[in-house]
């Protein structure tokens, strides 16, 4: 059996059928492979076998989640877990009792993995909504959003009928699976008075973004959302709107796109979270634009993850400087940019200097805190006129708000 699996590494398809074929037999070998982190079998294909093996895999590979020694064995284990196929429907529903929380995460991610086809699971997954493991509780959240529409019955009857401790959960859930439209009207009424009391006292706070922004020269919000062709504009704090404008940049499907956030006069400075604009492929023409209308136009790209940057400031109908990574140049250096490197140019530093010199690096944070409002670097001491509005763009007009469970 041993020399079998090793051979998935050099004859994968045929080792592979062979040790499906073998079946329940195979089951316990390949586990032993995945909980062996020094195994010289590739994990990968040892879950795959697994997987293909179907049933007799399901009851033994729960065991060996619950019972995993590291976190990365258990991890090995729950990622062949998740895989199996809708015709083991049942077994996941069965294994969101399990006594392990681990076990019980994993069923309700691999119901998740089913989309539509998991709807049979949504009475067994409303149990999970007050299960005492926290991480249980956001994957059954999870799951509902990728049920579709016919789960929103289920919940709406929880938020209305209770048990009590499950209707929190419930209210994440359906924002999950269809957005604000889902609520019912009382919930919608709740949450807007909860963000008209916070608005009153907002702290603001610095947080790095992960996406676009735009600062515009201006307090006049109403021409803002004309500019830019926003409408519905509603109340939002900053929180809520930068994550909402956060989402709606890296969804994907229909409601991407669809909502951009609108701050407050921020030290003198509008700033606009999300898709601001309709033409990204002709971003700095829109920036010139509105620079034309505005008097100063700034548009910034910051990825929080990978640290990716990208600018493009615009004064009085000219493009003054656009910087990306990945197109070209535009402009001279700006006063900022001169004794730092910029983005692509880290690349060409030997080692060795860098780990003497320690070079500063210019990024779309470093460059908006010098032109006009860097969204770190708000605080206590940002001057705060009127409060910010979420509107819809033109994507939203045709689809609507961006689902999912938002901070306020």
């Amino acid at each position: 059996m041993r020399d079998l699996m090793l051979r998935l590494s050099t004859d994968r398809a045929a080792a592979s059928a062979e040790l499906v074929a073998l079946g329940a037999e195979a089951v316990a070998p390949l586990i032993a492979e995945l909980l062996d982190e020094a195994s010289p079998v590739d994990w990968g294909d040892a879950g795959s076998v697994l997987r293909t093996i179907g049933r007799p895999a399901f009851a033994p590979l729960a065991e060996a989640i619950a019972t995993a020694p590291t976190d990365e064995t258990r991890r090995r284990c729950g990622w062949a877990f998740v895989g199996f196929s809708e015709e083991l429907l049942d077994d996941y529903i069965a294994a969101l009792s399990h006594p392990s929380a681990y076990v019980r995460e994993d069923a309700a991610l691999g119901i998740q993995y089913r989309g539509e086809k998991g709807m049979p699971a949504a009475p067994a997954l409303l149990t999970l909504l007050d299960d005492p493991d926290e991480d249980v509780r956001q994957r059954a959240v999870w799951a509902f959003a990728e049920l579709g529409e016919a789960a929103l019955p289920h919940l709406r009857r929880v938020r209305a009928q209770g048990p009590g401790r499950r209707r929190a959960a419930a209210l994440r859930a359906l924002a999950e699976a269809g957005g604000f439209e889902a609520l019912s009207p009382a919930d919608q009424a709740a949450i807007e008075r909860l963000i008209r009391v916070k608005l009153t006292d907002e702290p603001i706070e610095g947080e790095t973004p992960c996406g676009p922004w735009l600062a515009l020269p201006t307090g006049d919000q109403t021409a803002v959302l004309e500019a830019l062709d926003l409408s519905s504009p509603r109340p939002a704090t900053m929180r809520l709107g930068q994550a909402a404008a956060e989402s709606a940049t890296h969804r994907s499907g229909s409601r991407r796109r669809t909502v951009a956030f609108v701050s407050p006069r921020l030290d003198g400075w509008t700033l606009v979270f999300g898709p601001w604009s309709q033409r990204w492929e002709k971003e700095p023409d829109a920036v010139r634009e509105l620079s034309a209308r505005f008097g100063q136009a700034q548009a910034y790209w910051y990825d929080a993850q990978t640290g990716d940057s990208g600018w493009t400031v615009a004064e009085r109908g000219e493009i003054i400087r656009h910087y990306s990574e990945y197109e070209p140049v535009v402009g001279e250096r700006l006063p900022v940019e001169q004794t730092m490197l910029l983005p692509n140019e880290i690349y060409d530093v030997p080692a060795e200097e860098w780990e003497r010199d320690q070079p500063e690096v210019c990024d779309a944070l470093v460059v908006a805190a010098a032109l006009s409002v860097s969204p770190a670097a708000l605080g206590p001491s940002t001057d705060v006129r009127g409060h910010g509005v979420l509107a819809l763009t033109r994507a939203g007009r045709e689809f609507g708000l961006p689902t999912g469970a938002l901070p306020i």
